[in-house]
């Protein structure tokens, strides 16, 4: 791994999914869905508890290790940088 990755592990492949909807500004009911993983982000030598979110057709990232791949979710967007809502991932060689 380099500079620009961290480690992200994944035990179970299962992708929880949540279905709702919410009331605009402008008064209008909005339909939502979310699809996440999780997963522990390792970095710095420390563990963290990390949710991965999916795109609506994404297919789930099957239980593994991955690098995140930082630089390949940089937006730029108005003269700031942002990060992508939805990560990148690659797995990582011999695993």
């Amino acid at each position: 791994m380099n500079a620009s990755s961290a480690k992200v592990t994944i035990d179970n492949a299962d992708v929880a999914e949540k279905e709702g909807s919410f009331t605009n500004d402008a008064g209008e009911k909005v339909a939502y869905a979310t699809r996440k993983q999780t997963a522990r982000l390792e970095i710095g030598g420390f563990a963290y508890p990390y949710e991965i979110r999916l795109e609506k057709d994404q297919k789930r990232y099957e239980a593994g290790v991955y690098e995140l791949d930082l630089a390949a979710m940089i937006e730029v967007n108005k003269k700031s940088l942002n990060l992508a809502k939805y990560p990148v991932l690659r797995t990582v060689a011999g695993k």
